[in-house]
């Protein structure tokens, strides 16, 4: 009686294709001359922080930049990628961040986003997110 083994499925699911796009993007900060402060930092404690979760936080020189991946499948999703509310909910995200780090309240603060689509297509859009744009 010969086993068989199950074929290696060549799918990843929506989770693992998002940890990968934000491990892209960090790649790219670091090769840009940024230093990676955190990844996935949740804002509180618990399954539903307050502001939720940012992606990860990058500093350069007296920048502290906060960065949101998106990743989809067509690029013409990419224009309704980021609602207002999440939006806000980074914004929150980077005031909770430095009331808990206050060694880096004096930094300048830049707000990016990264657009990735499989398999080749990374955008990185600097100053994304304004806090006097956002009601």
């Amino acid at each position: 009686m010969m086993f068989m083994k199950k074929p290696y499925s060549l799918k990843i699911n929506t989770h693992k294709s998002g940890k990968a796009a934000e491990f892209i993007c960090r790649c790219y900060m670091r090769l840009s001359g940024y230093r990676i402060v955190a990844k996935n930092y949740r804002c509180g404690r618990g399954k539903n922080t307050p502001y939720g979760e940012l992606d990860f936080i990058a500093l350069k020189h007296n920048t502290l930049v906060f960065c949101e991946v998106k990743k989809r499948k067509k690029n013409s999703d990419f224009l309704f990628a980021l609602s207002s509310n999440q939006q806000k909910r980074i914004l929150n995200g980077a005031q909770y961040f430095i009331r808990k780090n206050p060694q880096f309240s004096s930094f300048s603060q830049r707000f990016d986003v990264f657009f990735v689509r499989f398999p080749f297509y990374v955008k990185h859009i600097k100053n994304a997110l304004h806090r006097d744009f956002i009601a």
